[in-house]
């Protein structure tokens, strides 16, 4: 299978099959200046293009007075605000999170296959049936990677039967991992790398140390923790595990899953595995709150998070190539307006500074930005003049929430180790560079849509994340002098037998390492670098792969997900 992308389907469905509660999806862009006033634009400044609809109504005249919010400020509200304005990162986020109507609040669930919820009373059949499907697929009986496609579509169908909206309307958000998918396989090929790398360079001075968010429903953490206590007893009694998060309803399913059930146990029925209450704390709340600095080694995992994170939206001028940040207007009927305006926001600012001293020179500026116009500000003058051109770029969206992530790691987990993994490319994604998929499940089908300016809390937003350009920011976040335009020299990789004690940390120690660390010199400065793996490559290194091998030699847990990377 070429690629994945959460969702049981890729079947386009009109969306003006939608209910209109759901279609707002009218968007008109506008480039705006940046002041707030509301004087008419002069005559030789710049028109609009991009207009959706060129026959539609203007935006409101009144949008000028509209309050400028962030994610944050409208967190507690019950319904999406009109008449306000705000970064699209904060659309996206308020979308995407917030406590009261937001598609991970409210609407999401992740298929557990595992799960398979019975109409009507079950019979002690069925009962025993749901046991010995309690471990997974048993992918030795399965004919080949078609048969294990097929059972994943019967088990999904199965789980959404159970919708209560009886199939009508937009149904439960389902979508699937491959924690879920390949478990436990998936989650002992990570507790194999952490037990691995723990062993050789901090066991048994420190103990074994584990943060993950968006867990999900505790499935990575409880398969992990089943490893580390079958196979390595000695490091289960060194291990503690903390989930962040910041759903209220996935933390019940979490701390289930850690009592000792199978993601459900907090919400029926006795445990089915190994409890592991002692050793996991779930710690509400978002990441980008984090305030206390946890100065102890650690790993940091973040599976299928990072797509999720929230990004801003940006064009550039054909005529200059400044770049403009796009905030999203809200009208008093709920309808989206994309403005423009010189960039004011000191993150998007940051990060095109950042980029632009990353050490490939092809990651340095936008490929939307043509290198021939960018060297000649008399061609982009005649390109501006021809007929039909259009005086923006197609949108850019930055991952400027992964950049303040890094900032928290930096700050707050001074002595971290990554683990991410996610989607490298995504098809079927809206129109522009680095665009997400946007997508919801109505009446049994996915619905793909074209621009993300919908109705919060229905939809799915979900971006590809460049994994190199990831690795660059983080040498450059945890330089010593991030404004450097000089790039850092990694030191060795974690496969090297010459790594040293500060292997968990960022920068290389100051100062000679305490006698419980080991030995070490005090050498200078120096940003350890991040390696980037392919899913297929992680796992055949790591994984336990003989038991995901279907009876003709095809192993799925391999072979699926080409989409995706892991860095570490």
């Amino acid at each position: 299978m070429a690629s994945l992308r959460r969702g049981s389907s890729s079947t386009r469905a009109a969306l003006q099959q939608l209910s209109p509660s759901l279609r707002r999806t009218t968007a008109r862009v506008r480039c705006a200046s940046s002041s707030s006033s509301s004087q008419p634009p002069r005559r030789n400044e710049p028109r609009y293009n991009y207009i959706a609809n060129p026959f539609d109504s203007t935006p409101d005249p009144d949008q000028d007075t509209y309050r400028r919010v962030t994610a944050k400020d409208i967190a507690n509200r019950t319904s999406p605000p009109r008449r306000v304005k705000m970064l699209a990162r904060d659309f996206v986020d308020d979308c995407l999170y917030n406590p009261n109507y937001g598609y991970f609040s409210t609407q999401a669930v992740i298929f557990d296959p595992d799960e398979i919820p019975k109409k009507g009373r079950a019979t002690p059949g069925e009962n025993a049936l749901l046991r010995t499907r309690a471990e997974g697929f048993d992918f030795a009986q399965m004919r080949n990677s078609r048969a294990f496609e097929d059972e994943i579509a019967r088990r999904y169908g199965e789980f959404e039967s159970a919708d209560a909206s009886g199939g009508k309307g937009p149904g439960r958000q389902v979508w699937h991992t491959p924690t879920e998918l390949f478990k436990p396989w998936y989650g002992r090929a990570i507790a194999r790398f952490l037990v691995a790398e723990y062993k050789l360079n901090l066991y048994p001075y420190e103990d074994l140390i584990i943060y993950e968010i968006g867990a999900g429903n505790g499935t990575l953490m409880g398969d992990i923790l089943d490893y580390i206590a079958e196979e390595e007893p000695e490091v289960y009694e060194r291990t503690r595990y903390r989930i962040v998060e910041i759903s209220e309803r996935l933390q019940g399913l979490q701390k289930g899953r850690a009592q000792g059930g199978d993601g459900k146990a907090a919400l029926k029925g006795p445990a089915k595995r190994k409890g592991h209450a002692s050793k996991v704390e779930v710690l509400g709340g978002s990441i980008f709150d984090w305030e206390r600095v946890v100065p102890e080694p650690c790993f940091f995992l973040a599976l299928e998070v990072l797509d999720n994170f929230a990004h801003d939206v940006i064009r550039y001028t054909t005529l200059d190539h400044e770049p403009l940040q796009c905030v999203v207007s809200v009208d008093s009927t709920g309808d989206f307006t994309e403005l423009y305006e010189p960039i004011s926001d000191p993150l998007i600012a940051r990060f095109l500074r950042l980029r632009a001293q990353t050490p490939h020179s092809a990651r340095r500026r936008s490929p939307l930005l043509n290198p021939i116009l960018a060297a000649s500000p008399t061609l982009r003058k005649l390109f501006s003049i021809l007929p039909l051109t259009p005086n923006l770029t197609k949108p850019e969206f930055l991952p400027t929430k992964q950049l303040m992530l890094l900032d928290v790691l930096r700050d707050k987990f001074p002595a971290h180790r990554v683990l991410f993994s996610d989607f490298s490319s995504l098809p079927d994604a809206i129109p522009g560079e680095n665009a997400p998929v946007v997508q919801t499940r109505y009446e049994g089908e996915t619905v793909a849509c074209t621009t993300y300016l919908v109705q919060p809390g229905f939809f799915d937003i979900f971006f590809p994340t460049d994994f190199h350009l990831l690795r660059d920011l983080y040498s450059l976040v945890m330089s010593p002098s991030p404004s450097s335009s000089t790039a850092p020299q990694p030191v060795a990789s974690s496969s090297s037998p010459r790594v040293g004690t500060d292997f968990f940390s960022p920068h290389a120690r100051r100062s000679p390492p305490s006698p419980a660390m080991g030995g070490g010199s005090g050498r200078a400065t120096a940003v350890r670098g991040l390696s980037v793996l392919d899913h297929a490559e992680f796992l055949e290194r790591w994984g336990e792969v003989e038991m995901t091998k279907c009876q003709d030699g095809s192993n799925p847990m391999v072979a699926f997900y080409e989409n995706a990377k892991f860095i570490l």
